[in-house]
């Protein structure tokens, strides 16, 4: 599990680090065409992000309390995310959002929380 973590982990940074510089542009625009596209696009792949580290950590640190791992990790995903989106606001051809950093956190919160119950929702 921590190795397809890590890979989408890389796989979600290369998005958004060939957004910021322009290279997604029309590729971006097919996600436009569906409506609320992006906003599903934001809560799934961030979303998944947070599902995968959540199960990763969760799995590898059994005895630690599964709902201070889930929490931690929800906020860490949404620090992370408001800095990302913000940044947006400084990048030509991108538009921070308010819309889009709200898609960010339901996916961490929704993801994390299965995460959290797929693993047993043990008691610490």
């Amino acid at each position: 599990m921590k190795w397809l973590t890590v890979v989408f982990a890389f796989f979600l940074t290369t998005i958004i680090i060939l957004a910021d510089l322009g290279y997604m542009q029309g590729r971006l625009r097919l996600l436009h065409l569906i409506p609320y596209g992006d906003k599903l696009g934001h809560f799934l792949l961030v979303g998944v992000l947070s599902f995968l580290l959540t199960a990763s950590l969760l799995q590898a640190h059994p005895s630690r309390d599964p709902a201070w791992i889930a929490v931690s990790v929800g906020l860490i995903l949404g620090f992370i995310f408001t800095v990302e989106e913000a940044s947006q606001a400084f990048i030509r051809g991108r538009e921070a959002s308010f819309k889009d950093l709200f898609a960010n956190y339901a996916g961490i919160i929704f993801f994390g929380f299965l995460a959290w119950i797929l693993n047993g929702k043990r008691a610490p």
